[in-house]
C-alpha cells in the first residue's frame, strides 16, 4: 500500500487538494451569498437585480480564494516546488492564475456548448436516482476534463521542474 502511494502520490494528493480548493471556494461564495442576504435585504428568489449582482461577486470572491488556496497547496503540497523569492513566486503565481483562467473559460464553454449540442441531437433526459440531463452531463465532462488540463497546465507549465 505504502509503495501504491509513493508511486501515485502527486496525484492522490492532487486530488486531496482539488476537493479542499472547491471547499474554500464555494464556502467563500456561498457564505457570501448567504452571509451578505440578510444585511442587504436582498431576497435570493428573485431571478434578476440584486440577487444576481451578489451571486456574480460571490462567485468570483469564491474563484478568486479557489485560486489563490490552489496556488499554494499545489505548490507546497502536490509537485513539491522549490521556486522561492517575491519576484519568481510572482511570476509563478502569474502563470498559474493565467493557466485557471483559461481553464475556466473552458468550463464555461463547456457548460453552454455541451447542453446546446445535446439537445440540438434531440437528447432526451434519464434517470437513475438522479436525473440526468443536459446541464450534468456537461457538469461531469467539465469537472473530468478542467481537472485533468489544470494537473496538466500546473505539472508542465507553472510547476516544471529544473534540470539540473
Amino acid at each position: 500500500m505504502k509503495e501504491l502511494f509513493k508511486k501515485y502520490r502527486e496525484i492522490i494528493v492532487y486530488i486531496i487538494v482539488g476537493l479542499m480548493t472547491t471547499v474554500v471556494a464555494y464556502g467563500i461564495r456561498l457564505g457570501t451569498i448567504y452571509g451578505f442576504a440578510p444585511i442587504f435585504s436582498i431576497d435570493l428568489s428573485e431571478g434578476g437585480g440584486k440577487a444576481a449582482v451578489l451571486r456574480a461577486i460571490a462567485t468570483s470572491l469564491g474563484w478568486v480564494a479557489g485560486v489563490i488556496f490552489a496556488f499554494f497547496t499545489n505548490k507546497s503540497w502536490v509537485f513539491q516546488d522549490k521556486v522561492s523569492g517575491k519576484r519568481a513566486v510572482l511570476i509563478q503565481f502569474g502563470e498559474f492564475t493565467l493557466s485557471r483562467l483559461f481553464t475556466y473559460f473552458v468550463e464555461v464553454g463547456l457548460g453552454v456548448g455541451v447542453p446546446a449540442l445535446l439537445n440540438a441531437l434531440g437528447y432526451k433526459p434519464f434517470t437513475i436516482i438522479i436525473t440526468f440531463d443536459a446541464d450534468l452531463i456537461a457538469m461531469g465532462i467539465s469537472v473530468v476534463l478542467v481537472t485533468i488540463l489544470n494537473y496538466i497546465l500546473s505539472k508542465l507549465l507553472v510547476f516544471k521542474k529544473k534540470q539540473s
